[in-house]
């Protein structure tokens, strides 16, 4: 129950901090908000704390294969959004991702699935077509939106948090990291305010998810040998030393 309220908080909240983040400060870092483990951190930490490490690694597992549901996504709606409309980009990235979920459930091996997520991040960030990173065009939303937004992403994770009581830890993992907040932010912002904007955004989702990768992969490598103590505070230093790598060959192209 307590798993399931802080969720049901947590998801309008954050639907209301990248809305905010994506018109004050650009849609890259709306997109870097969004790509954090802001869900799957504190549902592994309730996953750790009310059934166990041992559980909670499993979920970590599942969360990684959420996570190449993520990476594709992005890459899929990045690319698709220069050629397509929203309603059409929209239906055709969740095909890719849909297609990628199903991938990494039969492959059956995590480090298989991070290693395919790793490659599809890197494709993405190499491929993605250039948004318009620090440009913050006029918002033509209505007043209604973001509202509006909150309610849809909040019904979609009630909805998976249901489905993952029945459908056990690993499933309930991959459910908790599906692109339900990207879907919903990068059609708003497409729709709103073009195509390269709503690229933008899934760039710093890329991004932003190569260090989600390693936080989840450290948990479900040390929940279990070394407890939650020592592996959740290993998981943020790898968090925060894959984003700082990812910056690197970032920050070059920016700046020109």
């Amino acid at each position: 129950m307590e798993n399931l309220l802080l969720r049901v908080a947590l998801t309008p909240c954050l639907v209301l901090a990248v809305s905010v983040a994506a018109r004050r400060l650009g849609p890259h870092r709306g997109g870097l908000l969004i790509g954090a483990p802001t869900s799957t951190g504190p549902f592994l930490l309730l996953m750790c704390s009310t059934y166990g490490p041992r559980t909670a690694a499993r979920a970590a597992h599942g969360c990684v294969t959420g996570t190449l549901v993520v990476a594709c996504f992005g890459f899929a709606y990045a690319h698709f959004a220069r050629a397509l409309r929203p309603a059409w980009t929209l239906p055709s990235a969740l095909a890719g991702a849909a297609t990628a979920g199903l991938a990494g459930t039969l492959l059956g091996n995590t480090l298989a699935t991070a290693g395919l997520t790793a490659a599809v991040i890197l494709a993405g960030l190499a491929t993605c077509p250039p948004g318009d990173r620090g440009h913050r065009p006029p918002s033509r939303s209505r007043a209604w939106e973001i509202p509006l937004r909150m309610a849809m992403a909040t019904t979609m994770v009630l909805t998976a948090a249901a489905a993952a009581r029945t459908l056990g830890s690993f499933v309930g993992g991959m459910l908790s990291a599906l692109p339900i907040l990207l879907a919903i932010m990068g059609t708003a912002l497409h729709r709103t305010a073009g195509a390269p904007v709503a690229t933008d955004l899934m760039r710093g989702a890329l991004s932003a998810t190569t260090g989600t990768l390693c936080f989840l992969l450290v948990l479900g490598a040390t929940l279990v040998p070394l407890g939650p103590a020592l592996a959740f505070p290993l998981g943020l230093a790898a968090l925060t030393a894959a984003q700082s790598l990812v910056r690197l060959p970032l920050a070059r192209p920016a700046t020109t």
